[in-house]
Parts: C-alpha cells; structure tokens; sequence
C-alpha cells in the first residue's frame, strides 16, 4: 500500500487511521492511497474532504461491474433500501482487505426521497448530488456540503477498473420528481440522471473519523 502525493510513501491502513487522527499536517484533500482488493485488483483511494469531525476517502476510478441502483425499479425506500447499498455494503464490503475494514467507520448519511428526510448509518456509502456538484439538478434539496475534491470537474470523471475508460457512476440521491429515478455523474463530470433498474458503475466510498 503507498500513499500517493509527489512520490509514494509506504504505509498501512492503521498508519492512515493515525494520519487523519493528526489533523493538519497528516492527510490532505487530493491525496492517494494506493491498495489492492481481494481479488487482486488495484484500487487507488483519494481523500475527498475533511471535516473537524471524519475524512472522507473516494476511490479515483470505479468498480469495474455495473449495478443497478434498485433492481426492482423506482427509488421508494431511497438508497438505504436500495439494490446499490445491499450491493456495495455485502459484496463490496467483503473485497475489501482486512486492514482497511477494521479502519471504516460508519459515516452518518442523508437522504430526501418524497419530502422526507432520513439519516442512517454506512460503512460503504456515494457522495449525494450536492456534495459532488453543490447544486440539485435531479434530486429535491441540497443534501450535505460539496466535497472539495469535486470543486474540480476533472475530479468527478471516473473509469471503470484500474485505468479502464471512463464510464458513468451513480449517486446516492433520489430523483425528486414523479420520474422516480436516481442521480449519477456521466461520463463528462456531468450531472445526469437515470432510471433505477439501469446499471452503472460504482466508486468505493467510506469514511475514517478523526
């Protein structure tokens, strides 16, 4: 594992976990963590944003399967009930190395699905359309603060793997009208939106509290 600034450092996830805990001085917005899956593919980690509270790590490039947002169709429940979140926080979960699991904390997520307001707990989670965009293009309100890293579009375009070409991504935001379908990032670092029971790509997005 190499944390990836203007040249590799050597480290371990408990290392990072003591970074973060530092504050200034430790980890920084923009930051790489480089790692491999179970599965041996390699996965590169960048620090997103960072509070008084957590650091928030988003992998630069995405998984590389497609997965619908809700298989079922609609986006009743939101993301908490939803295909993506089972997906990422079951068989996701279980790709990841046992350093980085014993690290996740569970970060506190928001989301508005039908006027309705609900805050649950994640281990494995996606940034809302606010806090890649600071804005609600698709979704109802603004849900969070933008994330630093994505104050730079660049920064919102993703591949599909380790370098593969870049791809759409999802979001965890509901569409906030009669559409009933969910937001994501497409290929351009664009705002988009699309029905739940397409498949698209996922990042792997957790959290590390300081």
């Amino acid at each position: 594992m190499q944390i990836r600034r203007t040249r590799g450092e050597r480290t371990k996830w408990q290392q990072v976990k003591e970074m973060v805990k530092a504050g200034e001085g430790g980890l920084h917005v923009g930051d790489e963590i480089l790692d491999t899956l179970k599965d041996g593919q390699k996965m590169a980690y960048v620090v997103a944003h960072i509070t008084e509270k957590e650091a928030h790590f988003i992998s630069k490039d995405c998984m590389p399967e497609r997965v619908a947002w809700n298989e079922q169709g609609g986006n009743a429940g939101g993301f908490r009930k939803s295909t993506l979140c089972r997906h990422l926080n079951t068989e996701v979960w279980k790709r990841l190395p046992e350093g980085l699991r014993a690290v996740i904390d569970e970060r506190e997520c928001l989301q508005i699905v039908d006027g309705e307001e609900e805050h649950f707990p994640l281990k494995l989670w996606l940034p809302t359309e606010y806090e890649v965009f600071e804005d609600s293009y698709y979704s109802e309100v603004q849900e969070g603060e933008q994330f630093e890293i994505f104050k730079d579009v660049r920064n919102r375009i993703k591949g599909a793997g380790d370098g593969g070409s870049r791809d759409s991504w999802w979001l965890l935001s509901a569409v906030g009208d009669s559409y009933k379908g969910a937001c994501g990032v497409d290929r351009n670092g664009i705002s988009g939106a699309g029905r739940c029971n397409t498949k698209l790509r996922v990042p792997v997005c957790f959290t590390i509290k300081i």
